[in-house]
């Protein structure tokens, strides 16, 4: 073997180490951002899915749908889910007054994402009916959950609500009385409300 020999073969070796390295790199960065992708996609999907379980609701499914969105919540959102919606006894008020909600998504999108986390804002349209209540009421509103992968499974751990004050103040009771069939969404702020003052009569 020639000494040129000799020196080249130390020089293509370290090539050669340099060129797995920087593969293996670039798949690994390949499979992340691959993975990140697939993330930002199935938690958008589970959430216009769990968005419209949550809150469409009629006499018959009322338990079903309830039931279902329990083991789709976690932490801070199962908490609230279970104070406003379980304990308030929502689900039989739905049989007792023939509340039917139905949840639309008009749009939804991922504000963010890693492989295993993901907000995602959602728009969506809630109409409102009950029985002794011939018009529908139609509420607007903005989420986002706060989404985290359990296993091959998404689960919300936060629910924000992204309300005008308008729809805000009806949620809460500063204008009056929800609307027949509203639905409580947790986390929504809980206030008393204030009656106005009695009218003295003129004269």
């Amino acid at each position: 073997m020639s000494r040129t020999q000799k020196w080249l073969l130390p020089l293509l070796a370290a090539i050669v180490v340099l060129v797995v390295a920087v593969t293996v790199f670039l798949g690994v960065v390949y499979a992340n951002a691959a993975a990140e992708e697939r993330a930002r996609d199935s938690s958008k999907a589970a959430a216009e899915q769990y968005v419209v379980e949550m809150f469409s609701w009629n006499p018959k499914d009322v338990d079903a749908h309830i039931n279902a969105t329990m083991g789709r919540l976690t932490g801070e959102a199962q908490k609230e889910y279970q104070k406003n919606i379980v304990s308030e006894k929502v689900a039989e008020g739905v049989k007792k007054q023939g509340v039917s909600t139905v949840v639309t998504v008009q749009g939804a999108g991922t504000m963010e994402n890693t492989r295993n986390t993901s907000k995602v804002m959602l728009f969506i349209n809630q109409s409102s009916t009950r029985n002794d209540v011939s018009e529908v009421q139609i509420d607007k509103s903005r989420l986002i959950f706060t989404m985290e992968k359990h296993g091959d499974m998404w689960k919300i751990n936060e629910i924000d609500i992204l309300d005008d004050q308008s729809l805000r103040d009806r949620m809460t009771g500063v204008t009056g009385a929800p609307p027949p069939g509203a639905v409580p969404i947790p986390g929504a702020p809980q206030s008393a409300t204030t009656p106005p003052p009695a009218e003295t009569p003129a004269g």
